[in-house]
């Protein structure tokens, strides 16, 4: 088989449905035999790689300080304890564990996914 540049493929595993093939420079290609365009997976320099974790860091960052400017607030002035302010406090709460768990897992798992 013939990769996407011209070097000769070299088939590691092979399956029903999954099939892996290693390039001459020793990158991994899964190729799903039902769709062609699986083998095709993108390289990114460590610049941008670099770049694309501050952004998914920082985006972690603000998402846990902003919420926790409004927990602290709703929580310190007792003229804000409205029912209303009590649902928006619990918004808080579940977007302060997006902003600290989900953001940089995911972030993580879909950056390394692309360049793996």
């Amino acid at each position: 088989m013939k990769g996407q540049k011209g070097e000769q493929n070299k088939l590691l595993t092979g399956g029903d449905s999954l099939m892996a093939y290693e390039t001459e420079d020793h990158e991994t290609q899964y190729c799903f035999p039902a769709i062609n365009s699986s083998c095709i997976k993108g390289k990114r320099s460590s610049f941008e790689h670099n770049i694309i974790y501050i952004f998914v860091s920082l985006l972690s960052a603000w998402t846990v300080f902003l919420n926790l400017l409004v927990i602290i607030s709703i929580s310190h002035f007792k003229k804000l304890h409205t029912p209303t302010n009590l649902l928006i406090l619990s918004l808080a709460v579940a977007d302060l564990l997006i902003g600290l768990i989900v953001v940089p897992v995911e972030g993580i798992k879909q950056i390394e996914t692309y360049n793996a």
